[in-house]
């Protein structure tokens, strides 16, 4: 499993793509455990559950808990949520890329 994360409009999608040509990727995965999350899923399950069942997908998210804190809650949860699925995912991960400005920076 590969992981590409990168804040928003960064180019770890387009990364991803390009450095995995016919591999199962997962674009916009912070959007997937939003959606995991709003249907009743913990979010480290939730990781380990996909993990298991993708091992060799390649997986593009945003880093959503850099900046400014939001003032709902709803918004600090789903920040708190992709983080810690992220953590799972990266730990189950061979590879991590950070990416910054289309370029990719290689962290695990």
């Amino acid at each position: 499993m590969k992981l590409y994360i990168g804040g928003a409009y960064q180019g770890q999608n387009e990364l991803a793509q390009n450095e995995n040509p016919g591999a199962e990727i997962f674009l916009d995965f912070h959007e997937t455990i939003h959606e995991a999350v709003n249907h009743g899923e913990a979010p480290r399950e939730f990781a380990a559950r996909f993990c298991a069942e993708h091992p060799d997908s390649v997986i593009a998210a945003n880093e959503v808990g850099a900046g400014v804190v939001p003032m709902r809650a709803e918004d600090r949860a789903f920040r708190e949520a992709v983080g810690r699925a992220l953590c799972v995912i990266a730990q189950e991960a061979e590879q991590v890329t950070r990416c910054i400005c289309s370029v990719g920076v290689r962290i695990k």
